[in-house]
């Protein structure tokens, strides 16, 4: 067995050490990343079928607005993402402004709880993954779906972002 030399053992010491620091890091972002996601999507389920006229004042005093004047997709958005200890996008209103939330990922690397923002031709609206659902169809939970918290089946071709 060779010795090493004081400098050289130093210097293995603290290569170890900022490895040990860099992996402990790693591994408890990702846990952290991991936990998030699903927690917004049991956000939503927990109020699931919540209405907008019948439960007006529990819903604005969930996500801030007036949900039977104002459209509050991205206001149902920014509650599942602050129930799950996260921070909601600038403007998170307006469903286009989640396109800058967090990190792009793909729709086949989609989780349960990224969120997903879909384009029609009346403009965009946003939810929270839940699962694929067959035939090119993914299923996303949030609010302002039929006037209510819900889940509900889009095409895959409709979804512009998906950001975790």
């Amino acid at each position: 067995m060779k010795k090493f030399g004081a400098f050289k053992a130093a210097q293995l010491a603290l290569t170890f050490a900022f490895a040990v620091s860099i992996f402990a890091t790693a591994q408890f972002s990702t846990i952290t990343e991991a936990q998030a996601n699903p927690a917004r999507l049991a956000a939503i389920k927990r109020v699931e079928g919540l209405h907008e006229r019948k439960n007006r004042k529990a819903i604005q005093s969930m996500v801030g607005i007036n949900p039977s004047t104002t459209p509050w997709c991205g206001a149902a958005t920014a509650y599942a993402v602050r129930k799950a200890g996260g921070k909601p996008v600038a403007g998170h209103n307006k469903a286009v402004n989640w396109t800058k939330f967090g990190t792009g990922v793909s729709l086949a690397s989609a989780r349960k709880g990224d969120v997903v923002v879909l384009r029609f031709k009346r403009g965009y609206h946003v939810g929270i993954y839940s699962k694929k659902a067959g035939n090119g169809r993914v299923e996303i939970c949030g609010g302002n779906m039929s006037n209510r918290f819900k889940c509900s089946n889009y095409r895959a071709s409709n979804v512009k972002a998906v950001r975790r």
